[in-house]
């Protein structure tokens, strides 16, 4: 079952905006967005934001300049991402439905861009719905695709001696409500972006932060972190160590669209 943080929008502030894992986060996504000019671009572009949350990426997009739209399940947070996009007078069309309803009701819709992060892990049907996103698409449009990194998770586990976890498939009964319930295998992930789209970049992001000795250098060293961060993540073994893993990918000028 998919999962819906409507109960829990503020807990979800407050654990990821406001923490030195989420501020992360945040900034190396907009690095490698401003890397394929959508800074600069020098028009707009239509941008979808499927599973927009707090509008944190949504909003930053709109202040560039950009038709963006935002998509999100939960209520509750919907409402705290139009809160943001007023306190920054910039304009997104918020949509309060599920990714796989808001596919099959436009599907003769075409966008620039799709951006799509952080929501896999937490899908059913993750697969389904990344083949799905592609037919909203216009050919040589682009994919910026986040998600939580299977890999990462049990090689954290192994160096925190977890190994009855681990035995027991990284799954317990009370899932805790943060905790994505659905990590993906990057192969895995590659190969369904691969179907219709060219991968123009894998990243790995927090590569090392989560493993750090003493958190308090999370926030009294931040920058350098960022810094470092940035420096490796592009490459292996880092690419694979991320927690999570953000891929670019264009797509196929002759993909047509999934049946």
């Amino acid at each position: 079952m998919d999962k819906s943080f409507e109960q829990i929008a503020d807990k979800f502030a407050k654990n990821i905006y406001q923490t030195s894992k989420g501020q992360l986060r945040l900034a190396i996504v907009k690095k490698d967005l401003q890397d394929f000019a959508l800074t600069d671009s020098g028009k707009p572009m239509k941008i979808l934001d499927a599973g927009c949350g707090l509008g944190e990426i949504a909003v930053w997009l709109a202040q560039q300049g950009h038709e963006v739209t935002g998509v999100e399940l939960a209520e509750s947070m919907l409402v705290q991402a139009q809160q943001h996009a007023a306190q920054n007078a910039v304009e997104v069309n918020f949509i309060c439905q599920s990714i796989q309803d808001y596919i099959a009701e436009h599907t003769n819709t075409a966008y620039d861009w799709i951006v799509c992060h952080a929501v896999v892990e937490w899908l059913a049907d993750p697969e389904a719905v990344i083949a799905h996103l592609n037919t909203l698409l216009k050919p040589g449009g682009k994919l910026s695709l986040m998600f939580f990194n299977k890999t990462a998770k049990l090689f954290g586990n192994l160096l925190y001696g977890n190994f009855d976890y681990i035995d027991a498939g990284m799954q317990v009964k009370n899932q805790v409500r943060l905790n994505p319930g659905n990590p993906q295998l990057p192969e895995d992930v590659y190969a369904w972006v691969e179907k219709f789209a060219e991968i123009r970049r894998k990243r790995g992001v927090r590569c090392f932060h989560d493993y750090m000795i003493d958190r308090r250098m999370w926030l009294e060293q931040f920058d350098a972190i960022l810094e470092k961060e940035l420096l490796y993540s592009l490459q292996e073994p880092f690419i694979s160590l991320g927690k999570y893993i953000h891929v670019v990918a264009e797509k196929k000028p002759s993909t047509g669209k999934v049946r």
